[in-house]
């Protein structure tokens, strides 16, 4: 299950693939224009790598953007976190056994706290 922190850096890698992508510039164009390789720019545009806040305006000043606009909103984080559990399995089975908010947080944190473990 995604938490907050991932998909905040899904979002922002989303928003600056979309940017770069804008401004016709491959990973290796960008990477070599803020001085951070490929793969870190495939990565971060992944929401796999959480780059420092330096690297983030960095990125930015090579894309000619202001970092808010591609910072998500906390409403929209949680939005999309909405989003997630209202499509998944989870939330089927929830319904189908009419399970209360209690019951279904419990199960979540029970998720939650195993999901390092997988």
């Amino acid at each position: 299950m995604k938490n907050f922190n991932s998909i905040l850096y899904q979002i922002l890698g989303n928003r600056i693939k979309t940017r770069r992508e804008e401004l016709n510039m491959n990973q290796i164009e960008l990477g070599e224009k803020a001085n951070i390789g490929r793969t870190s720019i495939s990565n971060i545009e992944q929401g796999r790598q959480k780059p420092p806040l330096s690297v983030i305006y960095k990125i930015c000043h090579e894309l000619e953007i202001d970092v808010r606009t591609i910072l998500p909103t906390h409403l929209e984080i949680e939005h999309e976190i909405t989003h997630i559990k209202d499509n998944s399995p989870l939330k089927k089975f929830y319904d189908m056994y009419n399970l209360d908010e209690k019951t279904q947080k419990d199960i979540d944190d029970l998720f939650k706290n195993n999901e390092n473990d997988i």
